[in-house]
């Protein structure tokens, strides 16, 4: 069995699917953008992690529509079995027209945002070629890969006669962090670019304004924004961020794209993630959608990637696994005693009972899940 991967926009979804494929199939091909790849694995070329699989890299000067003809073109030619879609986010009408006679390959998709994925419009003719080919979509398609466990029963409540699986991003990878490195800081990460869509900032200042000094009393605070910010808004807010800088409390942020590698680095020496996340909050085409249940956050892989405390909105629904992990408050005044609370903490012990916890998602646990999602019998 083959199996072709199309993905351009999130690298992220890529580690937990490729590790379950060469488990199954003889040869997995992806089709990916140059940065996609760049940022796919931090520690060794992607090739040289995952043997089954090759990689096919969308040129700079390569249309979206060119690369799914390319990638389709490669499908029909070499007879594979199996084609996943790990992102469908542009040119739906010519992806949809492109797999219409492919009757004998099974067909799967990730879906990131499930109200996008359901919605119909009519306000432009975007809308309308978009409406029409999530119809066919939904016809088609009957195996689909969801990155948050709510949003299993959401989408299935939507298209009943499909299946719909949840499986990670990445599967766990035991402590990866860099505890035993002295460090007089305590190290904030607030994961993302500045989106004040995705992500309330108002609120940061406001929180700073008011307990910074409560926090630097306890222990010196280094704050970092771990994400690219080019837009007027992110330059805006990081300039008024940059007022809170002092020598109990560094400030550091990114302007351009950050390196899957300085990611995971950043991530490996933080005490504690902050996501303060809009719980309700729209898609890339105006959906309304809730973190946590039609939509995932990439706060539960980065968890996977580096475990430690991270600290939410209420309103955020843990899902199971994570109890140890994420924490949420409903005011500035809890959050700033969640932050006294683990500068308090030994992070060696707080890490390893959330280690612990979240060992349950190492890709031995989701086998059955890549097999209904791929539609084939078991294997030993």
């Amino acid at each position: 069995m083959r199996l072709l991967i199309y993905e351009t926009t999130h690298h992220e979804t890529l580690p937990g699917i490729l590790d379950l494929a060469e488990i199954y199939f003889e040869k997995v091909d992806v089709f990916l953008r140059e940065s996609t790849y760049q940022n796919l694995y931090a520690r060794v070329l992607p090739e040289d992690k995952w043997l089954s699989a090759s990689f096919t890299r969308q040129s700079v000067n390569e249309s979206n529509r060119d690369f799914i003809r390319r990638a389709v073109t490669t499908l029909k030619q070499n007879n594979y079995s199996h084609f996943h879609i790990s992102t469908l986010d542009n040119n739906l009408l010519y992806f949809a027209l492109s797999i219409c006679d492919q009757k004998k390959v099974h067909i799967s998709l990730s879906v990131q945002a499930i109200n996008e994925y359901l919605a119909s419009k009519y306000n432009s003719i975007r809308d309308i070629s978009e409406s029409f080919s999530k119809l066919y979509f939904h016809k088609r398609i009957q195996h689909y890969r969801v990155f948050f466990p709510l949003m299993k029963d959401a989408l299935h409540k939507s298209l009943p006669s499909s299946t719909v699986e949840f499986i990670p991003s990445r599967f766990f990878q035991g402590n990866q962090s860099n505890s035993n490195v002295p460090n007089k800081f305590f190290k904030i990460i607030i994961p993302g670019s500045v989106d004040p869509i995705r992500r309330d900032y108002d609120f940061v200042l406001s929180f700073l304004k008011k307990s910074i000094f409560d926090l630097t009393k306890k222990k010196p605070v280094e704050l970092i924004i771990l994400g690219s910010n080019k837009t007027d808004y992110a330059l805006k807010f990081l300039s008024e961020l940059e007022t809170f800088s002092s020598a109990d409390c560094k400030i550091k942020y990114y302007q351009d794209y950050v390196q899957q590698a300085e990611y995971e680095n950043q991530l490996a020496g933080a005490d504690i993630i902050w996501s303060p996340v809009r719980i309700d909050t729209v898609g890339i085409r105006g959906t309304p959608e809730i973190y946590g249940e039609s939509t995932a956050t990439g706060l539960t892989a980065d968890l996977l990637l580096s475990p430690m405390p991270a600290l939410l909105p209420a309103g955020f629904k843990i899902p199971e696994h994570y109890e140890d992990a994420i924490y949420l408050y409903e005011s500035e005044e809890k959050l700033r005693d969640l932050f006294l609370k683990f500068m308090d903490e030994k992070t060696d012990r707080t890490r390893d009972r959330i280690s612990g916890s979240l060992s349950f998602f190492v890709k031995e646990n989701f086998r059955s899940s890549f097999e209904r999602l791929m539609s084939f019998d078991p294997i030993s």
